[in-house]
């Protein structure tokens, strides 16, 4: 049994009981519900009652003292009797007498002096002091007959008081002081609810008079509290208020003429005395049904369990295998009989899986045998494959050890019980026939943990027949290793003849990118000196005639020298010296700009330069090689805004070769041409180059390749398929720029340069290094 798990009989009670308490309780709960708001609704309405009969009965006496004093002022003597100060005091004595209400009665002259006192001790000290600064004195002078004040100092002791002021006709004025605790005295006097607690209170919150014994009077209550807002108005306010931290059901109302306020209170919620007794009424009903119906649901839950109980009892029996023919029990419970025949179904249906087990256990035809881990690894069950492989029969292996049946040592057995310590083990072991015959096994093992048992399934398969063609392989891959070296010995050497080979082929392209430069160098060379001849050849025909112009004049001057052979000698000499400064101007010229280019492509120096100074430079450079051309050379580029800081020999280079590159393909047979250089800045502070021609343009096939290294039309025909390849790889590896084209076949052909204003750090770029 489980522990913690209780019986069917205890069930069905706790839940019999169960049901019926939490019926009680719903009952008990919604009476309660329906009755309490029944009971807080009569506690308001009470409260309100009661606090209304004491504001009546409150304003009923102070309207009787009002009366009272009346009719005692109107019993004393005139004006003129009063004049007499003895007779007067005797009168007022007696009058004081006959109105035990209040505790001292004094008349005051219209002047505000005390003229006649009734007191309970006479005191005739106090005769003739001036009372006209009084409050009370000077509200009943102002306004009607009758004053009240409600903190009226008392005449001998002048304590607050409560006091009445009446005024006659003659202008005299009567006061009489109302005894200490009237208020409090009120209170007990008047009937009502016994929950009730009231209070009385003046216009500034201070507690006059309470009938909790007193012991709120003298406190002070907020002025301005919610609940006194609307009665100021005359009205009755009800509301929840807390004191103490208890909550209490409220109910204020005004009391004319002092501007008093009776707040009347009574415990709300549960402290309420009707709501107090209410509960353990309702507890006792509690108690009783459950106490009702735990005997009820205990003989319930005996009659319905026991036939439950039979039904358990025959199948703990089946499931021992000591169950009888006989039917299972039935009972008067449909379901419980239900239960009884779908447990007798699987009880047949539990035998009849157990012999379809066995069937398919010993039809299997891998060799299995279930073991008990529990003791040593005795075999349980072993299958008819087993039987067959090892050679013994079932009777012989059941409840014996493998040790035992000299399958194996015990020392192979201490190595299998390690393996089978991980659940899903998979392992080879050696075992022997019957015969003695040694068989490899490959076994793969299950734990089951049933009730009461704990079994390792393990199933073999014969791989003695696989482990003899693994060794056969061992032996086949050992003699292709051997092959695979003599193959890997022979692909090395191939390998580094192809090195060689590739070696000797950068030399190569190496050696054409150097020939590739010096045929442009050896053109450049023959252009310059051809555009120098001329220049120098004015020159020296300039000084030619200088010198004969000399020699005729020195022939002259042997003769006589005549004005116009001096003339003659100074324009001739003017004319040659005009002609030679002209020429030779030409001639440095063009020396300053051979030699730059040449300065700049045979170093890698950085340097700041204007884009237009290399244009033009190069431009300049090679102008000669197009003399003897139709073809032309136009440049665009400012002369200043297009500062770089970069290298000019890369640049300069890569304008030739585009330029050379544009004559020699764009322009092959064609009788015209002509190649526009032109700059500007980019929007996103690099600049652009464009070299463009009207020439052939390029083929779409060839287009994709062009910047390829030996990618040339013309091979063996004065191109190498080498300068754009040198260009392409300075404008990317060392100017740190772009190099697109575009080409519109039969029409034009345009190269586009982006290069940043400042070039990135990089050592010699691919021209210095002869790429």
């Amino acid at each position: 049994m489980t522990p913690g798990a209780w019986r069917l009989r205890s069930h069905l009670a706790a839940l019999l009981l169960a049901t019926m308490g939490l019926n009680v309780a719903v009952i008990v709960v919604t009476g309660l519900l329906w009755r309490l708001p029944q009971l807080e609704r009569d506690s308001q309405r009470q409260v309100r009652l009661h606090t209304h009969d004491v504001a009546a009965r409150l304003e009923l006496l102070l309207g009787a003292r009002q009366s009272q004093l009346a009719l005692l002022a109107d019993a004393l003597p005139g004006d003129d009797a009063a004049r007499d100060g003895a007779l007067l005091q005797d009168q007022v004595d007696a009058v004081a007498d006959a109105g035990r209400a209040f505790q001292a009665l004094y008349l005051l002259s219209p002047a505000g002096q005390v003229r006649a006192l009734g007191l309970p001790q006479p005191d005739q000290g106090l005769a003739g002091r001036d009372l006209s600064g009084s409050a009370l004195v000077r509200a009943v002078q102002a306004g009607g007959p009758l004053a009240w004040s409600a903190d009226h100092p008392a005449l001998q002791s002048g304590a607050a008081t409560l006091g009445l002021a009446h005024r006659r006709a003659d202008g005299q004025v009567l006061i009489g002081e109302l005894p200490e605790g009237f208020a409090q005295a009120l209170l007990h006097s008047v009937p009502g609810d016994p929950a009730a607690e009231v209070w009385v209170v003046d216009a500034a919150g201070t507690v006059l008079a309470d009938a909790a014994q007193g012991r709120w009077v003298g406190q002070v209550l907020a002025a301005d509290a919610p609940l006194l807002h609307p009665v100021r108005d005359g009205g009755v306010a009800p509301g929840e208020i807390v004191v103490d931290g208890r909550r209490y059901w409220a109910a204020a109302v005004p009391a004319a003429p002092l501007g008093w306020f009776v707040i009347g209170r009574t415990p709300a919620g549960l402290r309420h005395p009707a709501v107090r007794e209410l509960l353990p009424h309702a507890a006792s009903v509690l108690a009783a049904c459950l106490l009702m119906g735990i005997g009820i649901a205990w003989l319930w839950a005996r009659g319905m369990g026991r036939p439950l109980h039979d039904i358990l009892a025959r199948a703990a029996r089946t499931t021992a295998g000591a169950a009888g023919g006989r039917r299972w029990p039935r009972g008067s419970v449909r379901e419980f009989n239900a239960v009884s025949r779908d447990l007798e179904g699987m009880a047949a249906a539990l035998q009849e899986r157990e012999q379809k087990f066995h069937a398919i256990f010993n039809a299997l035809p891998v060799p299995m045998v279930v073991t008990d881990a529990d003791r040593e690894g005795r075999a349980v069950h072993v299958n008819d494959a087993w039987c067959s492989a090892l050679g013994y029969r079932r009777e012989d292996v059941l409840q014996r050890t493998g040790v035992e049946m000299g399958l194996f040592t015990s020392q192979q057995h201490e190595c299998m019980l390690a393996e089978l310590r991980e659940d899903g083990a998979a392992f080879e072991f050696e075992m022997r026939r019957s015969d003695g015959q040694a068989m490899q096994l490959r076994c793969s093992a299950r734990r089951v943990r049933l009730p009461g048992a704990h079994w390792w399934i393990l199933a073999s398969v014969d791989v003695t027949p696989l482990r003899a063609i693994e060794r056969e392989l061992r032996e086949l891959n050992q003699q292709l290793e051997q092959r695979v070296a003599r193959r890997t010995q022979a692909l090395t050497e191939a390998n580094a003849h192809l090195a060689g080979k590739v070696e000797q082929l950068r030399l190569a392209q190496n050696e054409l990118v150097q020939s590739e430069k010096l045929a442009a160098l050896g053109a450049l060379v023959a252009g310059v000196a051809h555009e120098l001849n001329t220049p120098l050849g004015n020159g020296v025909m300039a000084v030619s005639a200088m010198a004969d112009a000399a020699q005729r004049f020195r022939g002259a001057v042997q003769g006589g020298v005549r004005r116009a052979d001096l003339r003659q000698l100074i324009d001739s000499m003017q004319q040659g010296i005009d002609i030679a400064q002209r020429n030779l101007r030409r001639a440095a010229d063009l020396v300053h700009s051979f030699k730059q280019v040449a300065a700049d492509q045979t170093t890698s120096r950085r340097r700041r330069f204007e884009l237009a100074e290399v244009v033009h430079e190069m431009v300049v450079s090679l102008r000669p090689s197009f003399s003897r051309t139709p073809y032309r050379i136009e440049t665009d580029v400012p002369e200043t805004g297009l500062l770089l800081d970069s290298y000019p020999g890369a640049l300069g280079q890569t304008i030739a070769n585009l330029i050379q590159n544009a004559v020699l393909h764009g322009f092959d047979g064609r009788d015209h041409g002509t190649v526009r250089v032109s700059a500007g800045a980019g929007a996103d502070g690099q600049v652009w180059l464009r070299v463009a021609d009207d020439g052939r343009g390029i083929a779409p096939e060839h287009i994709g390749r062009i910047f390829e290294p030996f990618m040339t039309t013309k091979m063996g025909r004065g191109g190498t398929g080498l300068g754009l390849h040198i260009s392409y790889n300075a404008v990317v590896n060392v100017l740190g720029g772009t190099l697109t084209v575009h080409s519109v076949p039969g029409e034009s052909s345009c190269f586009m340069l982006r290069l940043p204003s400042e070039a990135p750090q990089s050592g010699l770029g691919p021209l210095e290094r002869g790429e």
